[in-house]
C-alpha cells in the first residue's frame, strides 16, 4: 500500500512536525503575549469599581470639555457686546450725520413750503370773507 511507504508517510511526518513546531513557536511568542497583556487590562479596567480609571477618564473629559465651552462661551460674550457697542455707536453718529446733513434742510424747506401754503389760504379765506 503507498499510504504505508515508509519513504512518503517518513517525509509526510517530517513537514507536518516542523511546520507545526514553528507555528508553535510563534503563537507561544507572538500572539499569546499580546492577548494575555489585553485581558489583563480589561480585566483591570472592568473589575476595579470604586475608582475605575474609565470613570477618571470621563471626569477628565468632562472637566476639559467644560472648560473649554466657559471660554468659548465668554469669548462669545466679550465679543458681542463689542460689536453691539460699535454698532450703537455708528449707528448713533450716522443718525446724527443724516440729521444735521439731508434731513434738517429738508425740514426746513418742509415747514417753509407749509407756512407758505398757510399763509396762502389764510389770505384766500380772507379775501373772501370781505367779499
Amino acid at each position: 500500500m503507498p499510504q504505508l511507504d515508509i519513504y512518503v508517510a517518513f517525509s509526510q511526518v517530517f513537514w507536518f512536525t516542523l511546520l507545526f513546531l514553528v507555528f508553535y513557536v510563534l503563537i507561544v511568542r507572538d500572539i499569546l503575549p499580546v492577548l494575555a497583556r489585553s485581558i489583563k487590562l480589561r480585566k483591570k479596567k472592568v473589575g476595579n469599581n470604586s475608582g475605575s480609571s474609565l470613570d477618571d477618564e470621563t471626569n477628565t473629559v468632562l472637566a476639559q470639555t467644560a472648560t473649554t465651552l466657559e471660554g468659548s462661551l465668554s469669548d462669545s460674550r466679550t465679543l458681542l457686546s463689542n460689536v453691539s457697542s460699535a454698532s450703537s455707536d455708528w449707528l448713533e453718529s450716522s443718525v446724527k450725520n443724516v440729521n444735521e446733513g439731508t434731513l434738517l434742510d429738508l425740514n426746513k424747506s418742509y415747514i417753509k413750503t407749509i407756512g407758505e401754503l398757510k399763509g396762502r389760504s389764510f389770505l384766500i379765506e380772507e379775501t373772501i370773507k370781505q367779499k
